[in-house]
């Protein structure tokens, strides 16, 4: 009881040094917890997203084709034997808007067409305000929420559908609102569902170019007993192209947005653990050698090591457990408050706030072990020595700076195997070994620079000396006093600083990716989309009429089979106009001669390979794939050329290439919902522009334009970077903890010093500015060596664990003068109190305490 009462008495007698500890270690867990809190949230509303999706339907019959699925084919898988309800959907791309006026909208909306009576047996919306679709109200639609509020829309609201309609752009009624799962979560929210008899017949007059609205999707309410049964029947009885999805594809499709934030959050929660894992180890360093003479009277009066042990003990699981509870409390706060902020960008499909019992355990045990893993050895070693060593703090052992850098990476290396082995969520599309070298990156330049900080500080502390005169060199030379104490509280910093140069450096990196790949794969830079394919001489007259155009080619994009390893697997194809894509310099070529891979492409039989497919399956040039229909033959293409970006397809890795005469000779296609638009040389931008909306409008498109791409896909990442970036401020402010723990100790050793510097004539502001300039130098020693790891790191993450989604390693230059500057603003505002501290000290008091 005695030695409790001496840990309680050693914590409240350094109630600000307590105080900061417990804060370090609640922000670490906080940021852990949230991280996992809000991981958590993402799976959980794709899963809920992709079963509300599906409802009670267990099987999706898809068409293969653009075409849809026959009238025929419906009625086949409606009386398929086990087949208790069947929903038929139609999927297409159309224009609204607002009723006419000054404050007029116009909206490109992924349409959803249902029949209301089928989708009752199926699906049970989860709305947010309103009623679903009836059939006896045709003209009726349903929004997502988020989306509606976000336009000013609300239920009974009026809407006109656009286009080449039968008999102009009839009223449609907002009759209720989506919430964001099921049909609510496709489109990034911009979605539409409206009962399928109105979708059609509004698109399905004499001379449409719009080509209806196609039965994309049949959902089949199936016994699971009965599944294997009816895929048989599906084989022997639907004799077109079709592909069978379950739920877990539809989650799959749903969850492509989110291994970018689960990536970046897994990297986050590690991240935490380094930087907690520094403030701690720093914390007790201090803790323990400031407390060495109260250790030797302890020893001396009779008390064992392992009581000094036990005293220890206690301090450091008081402070784990303290910190711990509040580190919960407040990542749950920081969950709410990323996942609310995330939702209302819709930069993730994220909803809800739940509070996993194992993630919040986690965080709270991360806490507690990583509190008292960074007291053991300490505690340890001053258990260990005697008396008469206790009391005289030069002849301790291991105080050297190396033999504290080996206890603190071990450390470190403990809690990360700890992170990986019980992170209990997906990581998403993130690479393992990218992230652990990236971590690795961080702790190494960490140590690298504590190591470092003596020489580095000599000749940063120069332009200190010159603006703060004695008093800069005062502090210079009190920054190599303890170098323990300062390397690890400049380690501290290091890692929230870099942590912010990695993620601006892989925002820009993404940035400048996002204009290549654009520009690479839109001939002229702009175009249009059409809700579904149309064939050429539909769209074509309408586009050629654009002002200032010089060139007008479709892109047909389609579903293709590659025969491969005695199967068939889907691939995604495009056919193109080599010419045009060669004259406007499109496509960028990883392998292969630019002028040679066009020519083979206008020859025939050729074809262009995305290099993410060309890496999958180990392609070189020269090599041939048997590309073809399902059920029909396949013909051989040969390999021509690897570019680095194509047309997006629904997997992600890109469309092969192939001529538009291949594509209609070999696969019958020459419809295109896609078509790129070439200004003709001097045109102004803003103007066709101008020019394209127009015509897009007329076809109930969406007009495209390299830019607008770009900085929308920069938009998005921005707005996913900053949530972090805000994370990784919160590591700078636990740095900055430390740093305000380091001075105070400092001078609480130097009272001594300063109070003879102050009986020599120096003054308080000149104290002041001592401890202010010393906090600065470390300030900036953190932020130099801020901005080598952290280029460093997103080399790893950008180089190394995307290898194809960046196309190189952008440098933000402005952001690393920044963060220079933010780590000397950071570290000199933490300098305030301790300079106060030294400021307020009693001369006559501090010379006779140490008399």
């Amino acid at each position: 009881m005695r030695l409790s009462a001496l840990a309680w008495r050693g914590l409240l007698a350094r109630p600000l040094r307590t105080s900061l500890t417990i804060l370090g270690v609640a922000l670490g867990v906080g940021i852990i917890t949230a991280t996992l809190v809000a991981n958590q949230a993402a799976t959980e509303t794709v899963q809920r997203a992709a079963q509300e999706l599906y409802g009670k339907a267990t099987i999706r019959v898809r068409a293969f084709s653009d075409a849809g699925l026959t009238p025929r084919a419906v009625t086949t898988l409606r009386q398929l034997p086990d087949v208790a309800a069947a929903a038929a959907v139609s999927e297409r791309r159309l224009v609204m808007t607002t009723l006419p006026g000054p404050h007029e909208q116009v909206f490109n909306l992924l349409a959803i067409g249902i029949d209301p009576d089928d989708e009752r047996q199926v699906r049970t919306p989860t709305l947010v305000a309103g009623s679903y679709l009836a059939a006896k109200k045709p003209n009726t639609v349903v929004l997502n929420a988020q989306w509606a509020a976000d336009h000013g829309l609300n239920v009974g609201d009026d809407l006109l559908l656009t286009g080449d309609l039968r008999s102009g752009p009839p009223h449609m009624q907002i009759v209720g609102l989506l919430d964001d799962v099921g049909f609510g979560a496709l489109g990034s929210g911009a979605v539409v569902v409206l009962p399928r008899g109105t979708l059609a017949a509004a698109f399905a007059g004499a001379g449409a170019t719009t080509g209806g609205a196609p039965v994309t999707s049949v959902d089949l309410v199936v016994p699971a007993s009965s599944q294997a049964h009816v895929q048989q029947e599906l084989d022997a009885s639907l004799h077109e192209p079709f592909v069978v999805e379950t739920v877990a594809d539809a989650a799959s499709q749903l969850a492509r947005a989110q291994n970018g934030f689960a990536g970046i959050a897994f990297l986050f929660g590690l991240l935490a653990l380094a930087v907690g894992g520094f403030l701690v180890a720093n914390t007790m360093v201090m803790t323990l050698t400031e407390r060495t003479r109260e250790v030797g009277l302890l020893r001396a009066a009779g008390t064992t090591a392992r009581q000094v042990l036990g005293i220890f003990g206690r301090q450091a699981l008081a402070l784990g457990l303290a910190g711990s509870v509040l580190g919960v409390l407040l990542g749950i706060a920081l969950a709410a408050g990323m996942i609310e902020f995330l939702r209302s960008t819709r930069s993730v499909l994220i909803d809800g706030l739940p509070l996993n019992p194992g993630s919040l355990l986690l965080g709270f045990a991360v806490g507690v072990l990583a509190t008292l893993a960074a007291a053991a050895l300490p505690a340890a070693a001053a258990a260990r020595i005697g008396p008469l060593d206790a009391l005289r703090p030069s002849r301790q052992p291991n105080r050297t700076l190396v033999g504290r850098l080996r206890w603190v990476v071990g450390l470190e290396v403990v809690l990360l195997a700890v992170g990986l082995a019980a992170y209990p969520l997906a990581r998403g599309s993130a690479s393992l070994p990218a992230i652990l070298l990236a971590v690795a990156v961080l702790v190494g330049g960490a140590a690298l620079t504590a190591v470092a900080v003596d020489p580095i500080g000599r000749v940063v502390g120069r332009p200190f000396e010159w603006f703060f005169g004695a008093q800069g060199l005062l502090g210079r030379a009190h920054l190599g006093r303890d170098r323990v104490r300062t390397g690890l509280t400049v380690g501290a910093l290091l890692i929230g600083l870099a942590a912010v140069v990695a993620l601006g450096t892989v925002a820009e990196s993404a940035r400048g990716t996002a204009q290549r790949w654009v520009a690479s794969i839109l001939p002229g830079g702009y175009g249009v989309r059409i809700g579904v394919a149309v064939p050429e001489e539909g769209a074509r007259p309408t586009l050629e009429q654009t002002t200032g155009v010089a060139a007008v080619t479709p892109i047909v994009e389609f579903p293709a089979v590659e025969a491969a390893h005695g199967g068939q697997r889907e691939a995604p194809m495009a056919g193109i106009d080599a010419t045009i894509f060669e004259r406007t310099g499109s496509l960028i070529f990883s392998t292969g001669d630019r002028s040679k891979a066009f020519a083979a492409l206008r020859a025939g039989g050729s074809v262009l390979v995305p290099e993410p497919i060309a890496v999958r399956d180990d392609l070189k040039l020269g090599d041939t794939l048997q590309l073809g229909l399902p059920g029909g033959r396949t013909t051989a293409f040969t390999v021509a050329g690897i570019v680095a970006y194509s047309i997006p397809s629904p997997s992600g890795e890109g469309d092969l290439l192939i001529s538009l005469a291949d594509a209609k000779n070999h696969f019958d296609r020459d419809e295109a919902s896609l078509w790129a638009l070439v200004p003709k040389p001097g045109v102004d931008a803003g103007a066709f522009r101008a020019a394209v909306a127009e015509s897009a409008r007329g076809l109930a498109a969406t007009p495209i334009s390299a830019a607008d791409l770009a900085g929308d896909l920069a938009r998005a990442l921005d707005r996913l970077i900053g949530l972090f970036d805000a994370l990784a401020l919160i590591a700078v402010f636990i740095a900055a903890l430390g740093i305000v723990n380091t001075l105070s100790v400092g001078v609480v050793e130097r009272l001594r010093e300063i109070a003879i510097l102050r009986a020599n004539g120096m003054t308080v502001r000149q104290v002041q500015a001592m401890v202010v300039a010393e906090a600065a130098m470390m300030g900036v020693v953190g932020g130099l060596a801020a901005v080598g790891t952290g280029l460093l790191v997103a080399w790893a993450l950008v180089g190394i664990g995307s290898v194809n989604d960046f196309g190189g390693l952008s440098v933000p230059w402005s952001l690393l003068v920044i963060v220079v500057l933010l780590g000397v603003g950071v570290a000199a505002l933490a300098g305030i109190y301790p300079a106060r501290l030294a400021a307020r000290s009693s001369i006559v008091g501090s010379l006779r305490h140490f008399e």
